[in-house]
């Protein structure tokens, strides 16, 4: 995974001069450049509450406090290689072993995830649409309807009676992969059962998508690229997908990607790449603030193990 963010590298820095890249960020504003770590700030905060209400909805009593230092140590472990996978395993494994309820916290994490790739699609459709005239690649649109269509089925194959009738149809050895799937299945189905909590994590998952764009807009206008703010909302969603692939918290992926679609809407290449790397190192920031949050709790709860017993304190 570490190879993969290398050889990504690698091969950008061999099209883009390195030179002409530190020119342009030392060039930077640093005022629009606050704005964008703020900005990213509010969102990791908007994303903490998004996964608290999933918790509560599975009656998963835990205390806020708790909840921050698995969703802090999750920020920090998506730093390493299997980047957004490491750490949503990390507070997956952390708030378990905490609970005792591994599955459940486990499909909360899921669906966490799943709520913000919904409104990673409906923030790229709705500004596809709003801003269609100004794009001409059709890469974009192939893109955007590649992202729908995916959304589609997984939550087909998700919130469906038939498929979820036809997984417990049967019974499986317990702790078999297919009991594991069907258990796991089941934890996500439930929330078919909780429409309220699903309309509101979406809506906050508009806003983290819009506010992931925004940022991306101010890191743009502290590079002085005079770019319309309509382009990194339909382009960020994008960018933001593929950013998921394995890697160093996106590092290789992300910059590829950014200078492949921002480059067909008039950034320069140099540009292009220095917005994706300040991108990266807001995200290591606010990753070992969260890596300092899990560190100095980590002495504080081996002092005091564990008193929950099936969530309940």
């Amino acid at each position: 995974m570490a190879g993969i963010s290398a050889a990504l590298l690698v091969f950008l820095f061999s099209k883009i001069h390195f030179q002409s890249v530190i020119k342009v960020i030392v060039k930077a504003n640093i005022i629009y450049f606050f704005w964008a770590f703020i900005s990213m700030g509010v969102i990791y905060v908007v994303c903490l509450y998004r996964w608290k209400m999933l918790l509560d909805a599975q009656d998963i009593k835990v205390p806020f406090k708790r909840v921050l230092r698995a969703f802090s140590g999750g920020i920090f472990f998506s730093l390493f290689p299997a980047s957004i996978v490491g750490g949503d395993v990390a507070r997956s494994v952390d708030l378990g072993m905490h609970t005792k309820r591994h599955e459940m916290v486990v499909a909360t994490v899921l669906l966490d995830r799943l709520s913000g790739f919904v409104g990673l699609v409906i923030v790229a459709i709705a500004s596809l649409a709003f801003g269609a005239r100004f794009i001409d690649e059709k890469v974009i649109y192939y893109a955007d309807f590649f992202l729908l269509i995916l959304l589609s089925v997984i939550l087909v194959v998700i919130f469906s009676e038939k498929v979820n009738k036809r997984l417990n149809r049967r019974e499986h050895k317990k702790g078999s992969i297919k009991d594991i799937i069907r258990s796991l299945h089941s934890e996500l189905y439930f929330f078919r059962s909780k429409p309220l909590v699903l309309v509101l994590n979406v809506f906050y998952s508009i806003i983290i998508q819009a506010g992931s764009s925004l940022t991306t807009y101010f890191i743009l206008l502290c590079l002085n690229s005079g770019i319309k703010i309509y382009y990194p909302f339909i382009i960020n969603p994008i960018v933001t997908v593929i950013s998921m692939l394995p890697s160093i918290g996106g590092l290789g992926p992300r910059d590829l990607s950014s200078v492949s679609f921002y480059t067909k809407v008039g950034l320069t290449k140099d540009v292009a790449l220095a917005q994706s790397l300040l991108s990266f190192a807001l995200i290591v920031v606010v990753g070992l603030i969260g890596g300092i949050i899990y560190v100095f709790t980590l002495h504080h709860r081996r002092l005091q193990p564990d008193k929950a017993d099936n969530g309940i304190k």
